[in-house]
């Protein structure tokens, strides 16, 4: 999870959001419905809690504004709670016991003469264990809601307020807990009293409790904050500077923060949820240094895509994407690496999703493991680019900010994403929408020619392209890069193609000297072999690969690297087991892992191993090769010194499925150089003067969107 520097949202934890759906379709086609905000039903909570760690025990009385007279009313609430109407009069019965991921009993409530409100009293206990989110890493957890001793965390899907459907609610959190103890929520604290409100609408509350330090820092009315488990001002202080920088980086971006606050606060599991106006980060998640520069400031700007403008669960979770497009791409960009990230996303793609895995991505609902990541994450965040590509940056900023101001705290989809960017491009963008949003697969381009011809004062070429995927052609916009003779001699051209095959006519000053197609990964389609250097994740997303083993290592060894091979067998049944003494020559179908310094058929690799410009002189190494005959084939190599290190690399390799080399020292074992094999002369570039000597000009990335 950290390598990739995905973490989830709020939206993560919004579990049986089915039964509320049905629930909330009922209650809109009541005979009276609930009070309307911008458009959107409006429930409000006045909530005073008593929390007991100790025992696991909640105490709370809730009043609910309904916004106008109802006599009946319906809601959900966790079953292990037992709850009574307060007032007004009327009577409360249990309609049905509803089990998801925790037990939830729906309740209606009859009133004896209309009212605006009615006030409940429940108590009981929330203590849901932490369960695995995934068989190879610890830092992968979750529960829907716990209250213990160690910490508090209650969401939506704790269910430990009423909830009717999917009504968004507005709040104020009266919270009672032992001495010592600090709560958190979304919002602001209340001004006398120890608590939260937040009046704009929302999607769940929440509520984080435990014996914290808290560090704060305003600035121009936004509050940051830092809750720590145990005191480290230092550390504090480094996400107090980071939370102001990203906060103002964003607010001119797009818009102005949609919160009083952030909070960065520690968790007693290791996690990483982003909610409104504050993340909930892991022990040892929060601790690594990298964190601060990557998921951190992807966890701030969910702030204003996924819970500042709400996802519309009836269409495609557009935030993942927007958010990874404005934070991890934006910060690479910024470094003068977008390229590479793009390139990143697209060979994920490649890695990770087969055409039977394949899914639109007005079905992209939140990550559910890599195929779903570099689908919801990856082909969207090309989609933006795409659409940057298009509109100009200028007009993409324009268009990002007016979607945030039209339609803050309110869901909204891809529907109203068009609508923002054709009001301020003035042009339809429907086609570019319909494609990329339905359409699975994606483009495969083949350059087929390029013929120059000299004509008076300047040169005129004629460039040949074919899509040769055996789905329907895709509408695209080329881009085209001429590299002239000249240093700063270069042109960039971006050519219309709809058919499956498209010649352009170009004329141009410049002594063309090279020409390449898509070279800075524009656009979203499948890489030819010769772009992609071979990457450990090849292998990991592979639908078939054999492990083989060394039969001559040492025992303990044996069975370290036995053991590493069946952990990742549980996530990729495609992955079997061979001893190397079982077999003569390698397998010629799948990829293949070369596992231990002893194993046979190590040979195979060795001038890999020794042409390659890295340090050897680690205790452990993980590293992809193409073979050297067999283009389409991987082929993997791991060794280390220790067992213990293998228990480490079992769980931590997976996350570097990026790079072609990972080297690792130490029993931990601790990182010491990554990286990716240079990959030269791509099939979609064309050579036009070979025998030019002199200085040519040179690709250039996009100037980054904000600097």
């Amino acid at each position: 999870m950290l390598s990739n520097n995905r973490f989830c949202t709020a939206n993560c934890h919004a579990q049986n959001h089915t039964i509320r759906w049905l629930l909330w379709f009922l209650l809109l086609f009541s005979s009276q419905p609930l009070l309307y905000a911008n458009t959107e039903p409006l429930l409000h909570h006045d909530l005073k809690v008593e929390i007991a760690p100790e025992t696991g025990n909640l105490l709370a009385t809730d009043t609910l504004q309904l916004g106008r007279d109802m006599t009946e009313l319906q809601f959900l609430l966790h079953a292990d709670l037992s709850v009574e109407l307060i007032d007004p009069a009327g009577s409360l019965t249990t309609e049905e016991l509803l089990q998801g991921t925790v037990p939830i009993k729906r309740y209606r409530i009859q009133l004896t003469t209309p009212s605006d409100h009615f006030t409940l009293q429940y108590k009981g206990t929330i203590a849901h264990t932490l369960r695995k989110r995934g068989e190879l890493s610890s830092l992968r957890q979750s529960t829907p809601g716990k209250i213990s001793k160690e910490g508090v965390f209650l969401g939506g899907s704790s269910y430990w307020y009423p909830q009717v459907g999917s009504t968004l609610v507005s709040f104020s959190l009266q919270v009672a807990l032992p001495e010592g103890w600090l709560s958190v929520s979304q919002g602001s604290q209340l001004a006398d009293k120890p608590g939260w409100q937040e009046l704009q609408p929302q999607e769940e509350i929440y509520l984080i409790a435990a014996p914290y330090h808290r560090y704060e820092r305003g600035q121009l009315g936004t509050l940051a904050e830092v809750y720590l488990r145990k005191d480290n001002a230092e550390l504090a202080d480094r996400y107090l500077q980071a939370t102001q920088k990203y906060l103002d980086l964003y607010e001119k971006l797009i818009g102005p923060y949609p919160y009083s606050k952030f909070s960065l606060i520690e968790n007693f599991w290791e996690s990483g949820y982003g909610m409104p106006s504050f993340t909930l980060l892991g022990p040892q998640v929060i601790q690594l240094p990298f964190i601060i520069n990557t998921s951190y400031p992807h966890e701030i700007l969910h702030n204003w895509w996924g819970n500042g403008v709400y996802i519309d669960a009836t269409s495609g979770n557009w935030s993942e994407g927007l958010t990874t497009y404005l934070a991890d791409h934006l910060l690479k960009e910024q470094q003068g690496q977008g390229a590479n990230y793009r390139r990143n996303a697209l060979q994920n793609y490649a890695n990770y999703v087969t055409q039977q895995d394949d899914f639109p991505l007005l079905k992209f609902r939140g990550n559910q493991g890599q195929i779903s990541q570099s689908i919801g994450y990856g082909k969207t965040l090309i989609l933006f680019h795409m659409l940057r590509e298009i509109v100009g940056d200028e007009l993409f900023l324009k268009g990002l900010q007016s979607f945030y101001r039209d339609y803050k705290f309110r869901r909204a989809g891809f529907d109203q994403i068009r609508n923002s960017f054709e009001k301020v491009s003035e042009k339809s963008l429907e086609r570019f929408f319909s494609q990329w949003l339905s359409r699975t697969g994606a483009p495969t381009l083949k350059l087929v020619n390029v013929t120059t011809e000299p004509l008076k004062d300047r040169y005129r070429l004629s460039v040949t392209l074919e899509q040769t995927q055996a789905e329907a052609p895709f509408l695209l916009n080329i881009p085209l890069f001429i590299s002239g003779a000249g240093q700063g001699q270069t042109e960039w051209h971006s050519l219309e193609m709809k058919a499956r095959k498209t010649t352009w006519v170009i004329e141009t000053k410049l002594l063309p000297i090279k020409l390449a197609i898509d070279p800075r990964f524009d656009l979203f389609r499948h890489l030819d072999p010769s772009e992609i250097p071979s990457t450990l994740g090849q292998l990991f997303g592979a639908k078939k690969v054999a492990a083989i083993l060394p039969s001559a290592a040492e025992a303990t060894l044996k069975q370290a690297y036995l053991g590493l091979i069946s952990q990742w067998q549980q996530r990729q049944p495609g992955l079997s087991i061979i001893w190397d003494n079982q077999i003569d020559t390698l397998p010629t179908e799948g990829h293949l892992w070369i596992i231990g310094a002893r194993n046979r058929f190590k040979k195979e690799i060795t001038p890999l191993l020794e042409s390659s410009d890295i340090d050897l002189n680690t205790s452990s190494q993980a590293m992809a090769f193409p073979h050297s005959s067999r283009p389409n084939q991987t082929i993997g190599f791991i060794q280390s010194d220790t067992v213990a290190a293998i228990a480490g690399l079992t769980r931590k390799l997976p996350h570097y499925g990026r790079y072609s080399y990972a080297l690792f020292n130490g029993d931990e074992p601790q990182i010491v150089q990554r990286g990716e094999w240079a990959v030269n002369n791509s099939a979609l570039s064309w050579i036009i003067e070979s025998d030019y000597s002199e200085p040519a000009g040179e690709l250039t990335d996009h100037p980054p969107l904000a600097q």
